[in-house]
């Protein structure tokens, strides 16, 4: 079999990557774009000859971003876009390559697998509302991973393909990242933010994952996030001491603020999706982060209209323009939307429209400056004009979509 290092300076490998992320729909008509370029220009081969000469990368930029959907910060780093793009091929074959060492309770990054599998599964199965639960989410998990620990694991798992072992240790070896224009040292995991992290976040805790399915225990992984199931109080204690022994073993701790037990009949959350006799709906969290998201949106295009001294409507249309882009599938950007995350999963539409009846109240009093009834004045049908939609509708047709 030819080695990965190799196929990177292939041309028809490339290709093959370019039809892959076209056929998966979730790259904007930018990034396809500037793909299509990198690949038609060959830009790849003076970086494949940098890895077959032992050159070595450039070191990655530290960046601290926002979270998705979320105000909190994470660290992740940044390789030089052409390197990116290499490392996104790389990435891609080794999922290709070597998907079959990964247990069937594995969820993340991986090709033709996908979270609403996890969810679509776990809540499908018989009796899952009686059972006990327990959901963990591992502190930091990707900037936290020992390198030489997961280096011994590459060895293992990727021993027929030593040129490729040799790069992702070189790539992970070297101390240096840039800040702020800066070269400082620092042990930073397997970099969140690069595109090989994913499957090496993967490989890392493989083990515990064929663990709990050897065991037959239900059990899901997405990455860094942990969800078991059991019949009784007494086997799920002893499944957590397992999932403990193995996290501490790797080196690894859990985040005690996303820790989570329930009970039979309490509902249970996953993914950001939540569940309980029966329904499937979208987590307290991911409502309540909307809902923040929505306020403070609706404050700052206040205070633009003020500044700019525009017309209230203005401000009003600008929200519905924001959220038809965070919430709905559009031909521009294709981010994580609540259509494509949420609407192949849940079963009610009860906090779909919670939210389209907050995003309702802040439009109109974006659109008139009342808190009070007078803000009714500004009737549904003017929202629709201003280009609004509601979920519940959305959803509707998602259903009519698929029957």
């Amino acid at each position: 079999m030819t080695d990965i290092i190799e196929l990177l300076s292939c041309h028809e490998t490339w290709q093959e990557f370019l039809d892959y992320k076209l056929a998966g729909g979730h790259m904007s008509e930018a990034k396809q774009k500037q793909l299509a370029a990198f690949i038609s220009d060959r830009a790849y081969l003076p970086v494949v000859q940098k890895i077959n000469t032992g050159a070595g990368f450039s070191h990655p930029h530290k960046k601290i971003i926002s979270k998705l959907h979320s105000e909190k910060k994470r660290i992740v780093y940044v390789y030089k876009e052409e390197e990116n793009w290499v490392l996104k091929l790389l990435t891609y074959l080794l999922q290709k390559k070597y998907d079959k060492i990964f247990a069937s309770n594995l969820y993340s990054f991986r090709q033709g697998i996908s979270v609403h599998d996890a969810i679509k599964r776990l809540t499908s199965v018989p009796g899952i509302g009686k059972m006990w639960s327990y959901k963990v989410d591992i502190s930091n998990y990707f900037n936290s991973i020992p390198v030489p620990a997961l280096l011994e694991k590459v060895g293992l798992e990727l021993a027929d393909d030593k040129p490729v072992c040799e790069f992702l240790k070189s790539l992970l070896m070297n101390p240096w990242v840039m800040e702020a224009g800066e070269k400082i040292k620092e042990e930073k995991g397997i970099m969140a933010g690069t595109p090989v992290s994913t499957f090496l976040a993967n490989l890392y805790l493989s083990c515990m994952d064929h663990y709990f399915q050897k065991a037959g225990v239900l059990y899901a992984r997405y990455s860094d996030d942990i969800i078991l199931f059991a019949r009784t109080r007494e086997e799920l204690d002893e499944h957590v001491r397992k999932i403990h022994q193995i996290l501490r073993e790797a080196g690894l701790s859990i985040n005690p603020q996303k820790e989570a037990y329930t009970g039979p009949g309490e509902k249970w959350t996953f993914l950001g999706v939540s569940y309980q006799n029966g329904t499937v709906d979208i987590s307290p969290i991911s409502f309540d982060k909307m809902k923040a998201k929505m306020r403070r949106k609706a404050r700052a295009l206040n205070r633009w209209r003020a500044k700019k001294g525009i017309e209230r409507v203005q401000s009003a249309r600008a929200f519905i323009k924001v959220f038809n882009k965070k919430l709905f599938e559009n031909p521009v950007e294709h981010e994580l939307t609540w259509t494509r995350w949420y609407f192949p999963v849940i079963n009610t539409t009860e906090s779909l429209r919670l939210i389209d009846e907050y995003s309702q109240y802040q439009i109109r009093v974006l659109a008139t400056g009342k808190h009070t009834k007078a803000a009714y004045n500004f009737t549904y049908d003017k929202m629709k004009e201003l280009g609004y939609v509601t979920l519940v509708n959305a959803y509707y047709k998602h259903l009519k979509g698929k029957d």
